[in-house]
């Protein structure tokens, strides 16, 4: 174990190599003779932070439990009585820990098969060096989130991923819909990025001075004290009123990043980046940032009671919300965008539950899996240049190893047995109905997950029928459909093989001790094997229906005068949800910044400019007075004794006589 022992040491190096891509490509992507040219730097970079990151993760299995933090205090403070005791340290570093080793693994390989995948994808497309120096830019942020020991650091590498991901949506900039996507995503994520950085001041309030808490946060917020991990101990069993509001603003900032309910809007309208950011950022890694945060402090600082139970409510909700959403789309990246969320979900009521490596296993069979579902559909678009599931059907004769590929990624999402998704689907499960009987208000949002289990089978084998059944497409003026170059056909084939086989993951000797004083999911029973099939037979009857409404190039359609068609507008409207932020901030946010505007310009500015323009009036007034006439001084002088002599004669005594003077 010596040379792991060494290479834990640099792994600061997975986030360096892409940002020496990120260097090459920005500076000099421009000036090489092909544009492509950028795009193989960008690949190579990225395979050298894969193939180190990779090691570092087998490394870390092998020593189960193992924590390796390489810090530097950048800023330190000393105590003071007035402000906190043990002083405090401004700390960046690197912590290689189980958590971080799995991360590790899901950023690398798909951020690699991703750029890859690009280098044909975005061929034809301006403005390729801009494209991989964003890219690499986000695999810098996401690999320095990962690794950082401290919530401080996390939170300047979380923003840096929501500037990547703002500059990727957008990056059909002369587009409306992207630019205003762009400026959505933004928008939406700060509000979320605002109450966590509020969450990270109270903790600070609340730890700076108190006890052991004091300790950490002298150290710089890290996660780490040494070798030891504090593992929920600031937490604990405490549950004051503060320190669950601490943990709702963390909950409030992972709802952001990982689209939860209600901050949902952004994801699916990110859809207008490319395909290929869609797989990257907006399925496998950026979005799994809020879980990611979510399981860090579950496990380092611990939550409160009341906020595991708003955890559960807003992850088990949001599988149903989403999931419902997406049964009416027609969209093929808009469907896998739905799911995205719903899938999120999952993890996040995994997390409350208390089982974060739960969500964390479902976070790593699900980036496999959903970057497959999106890099097919990006093969699908690229071929027949639309969109539209509509307009689709038959491709499967044309493009055999596209919808081979699509089919693995819809069975290992539908839960189907023995593929990836079904092994961690079913621990997200297990987990969640080990603790309702603690915890009875947990069932509403178990009875939403497994109902979602359903309507997830449904929506994504209606895709898959859609697009690759039949005998040929349904408009007639698609482009003959052609399975992708190699380029783009090596991801496809690599995903497909993890999206079946990364669910064993679970099933390596170390996983259950990967992390001491984490909960894994309970031991199989009788019990838990009925949930299982209940949860296969619910997948599999979604597959049915899907088949029987849309199998064999049939298209189902609603009666016009069906009482359903109301209930399909809503979904389509998404619950309106979208319509009411607009109309919040048109006729409520900017009603009130058009105020602060009136204010700071009649108001504020007003009174310094009418400030300045009386005292400019008075000495433009008493500039005039200057003639250069020695007569008009002199008929001042004689004005001003006269008024003195005047003062004295009348004035004076009349204010002596009224103060009293007699």
């Amino acid at each position: 174990m010596g040379a792991f022992d060494s290479l834990f040491q640099w792994a600061f190096l997975v986030p360096l190599f892409p940002l020496l891509g990120l260097v090459i490509v920005g500076f000099f992507g421009d000036r090489m003779k092909k544009a492509e040219f950028g795009g193989w730097v960008a690949v190579a970079f990225s395979g050298m932070a894969m193939v180190l990151g990779v090691l570092i993760a087998v490394g870390e299995a092998l020593t189960p439990g193992r924590y390796t933090d390489v810090s530097y205090a950048w800023l330190t403070l000393p105590g003071t009585q007035s402000v906190f005791s043990n002083g405090f340290s401004l700390v960046m570093g690197t912590l290689v820990d189980p958590i971080s080793a799995l991360m590790l693994i899901v950023v690398n390989v798909v951020g690699f098969l991703v750029m890859l995948y690009s280098i044909e994808y975005m061929h034809h497309d301006k403005g390729l060096p801009r494209y991989y120096a964003e890219l690499s830019l986000f695999l810098v942020a996401m690999n320095g989130l990962i690794l950082s020991d401290n919530l401080l650091e996390f939170f300047l590498f979380w923003e840096l991923v929501g500037v990547c991901s703002y500059f990727l949506i957008g990056f059909y900039y002369e587009k409306p819909s992207a630019a205003s996507a762009a400026k959505e995503a933004f928008l939406v994520t700060r509000v979320g990025d605002v109450l966590f950085l509020l969450g990270i001041f109270i903790y600070f309030a609340t730890y700076a001075t108190s006890g052991g808490g004091a300790g950490w946060a002298a150290s710089g917020f890290k996660f780490t004290t040494g070798s030891t991990p504090f593992l929920g101990s600031l937490v604990g069993s405490a549950s004051s009123p503060t320190l669950t509001i601490a943990g709702l603003m963390m909950l409030a900032g992972a709802a952001g990043k990982s689209a939860q309910f209600p901050l949902d809007v952004w994801l699916p309208d990110a859809m207008e980046g490319p395909t290929t950011v869609s797989a990257l950022i907006h399925a496998a890694t950026m979005v799994a940032a809020g879980v990611y945060l979510l399981a860090v402090v579950s496990l380092f600082l611990g939550f409160t009671a009341d906020d595991r139970l708003a955890i559960v409510a807003v992850g088990g909700f949001t599988t149903i919300w989403a999931a419902s959403m997406a049964v009416v789309n027609t969209d093929i990246k808009r469907v896998v965008a739905y799911s995205t969320i719903s899938q999120l979900g999952y993890m996040v009521l995994a997390v409350g539950a208390g089982f974060a490596m739960v969500g964390l296993y479902h976070l790593f069979t699900h980036a496999f899996f959903k970057a497959l579902l999106f890099l097919a559909a990006g093969a699908v678009i690229h071929a027949v240049g639309t969109q539209d599931l509509l307009k689709m059907g038959g491709l499967g004769k044309s493009m055999r190893i596209t919808s081979i590929a699509f089919l693995i990624g819809a069975l290992s999402l539908s839960g189907f047995p023995g593929f990836a998704g079904f092994w961690s689907k079913d621990d997200v499960l297990a987990s969640v109905y080990s603790q309702v009987g603690a915890h009875p208000l947990y069932w509403p949002f178990l009875l939403c997950a497994l109902a979602t289990v359903f309507l997830t089978a449904y929506y994504i084998f209606r895709a898959w029928f859609l697009a690759f059944s039949g005998d040929h497409p349904r408009d007639p003026t698609l482009p003959h459909g052609h399975d992708a170059p190699w380029a783009m056909r090596l991801p496809l084939l690599v995903l497909s093989v993890l999206a079946a086989v990364a669910g064993l993951f679970a099933f390596l000797p170390s996983f259950s001790s990967l992390l001491p004083g984490a909960n894994v999911p309970p031991v199989y029973g009788s019990t838990d094997l009925v949930l299982t099939a209940v949860s296969a037979g619910l997948g599999l009857g979604g597959i049915g229906v899907a088949y029987v409404m849309w199998g064999n190039g049939r298209v189902f359609q609603l009666p016009s005068g069906s009482p359903l068609q109301g209930a399909r507008t809503v979904l389509l409207r998404r619950y309106y949800m979208k319509d009411a932020y607009d109309w919040i901030g048109l006729h409520g946010v900017y009603r009130l910044a058009r105020a602060a505007d009136f204010v700071d310009q009649f108001v504020i500015d007003g009174s310094i400019r009418g400030i300045e323009r009386a005292f400019s009036s008075l000495s433009n007034g008493m500039r005039r007075l200057q003639t250069g006439v020695v007569s008009d001084y002199a008929a001042y002088v004689v004005t001003g004794l006269v008024g003195v002599l005047l003062f004295f004669l009348f004035v004076a005594p009349w204010i002596f006589r009224t103060m009293g003077g007699g």
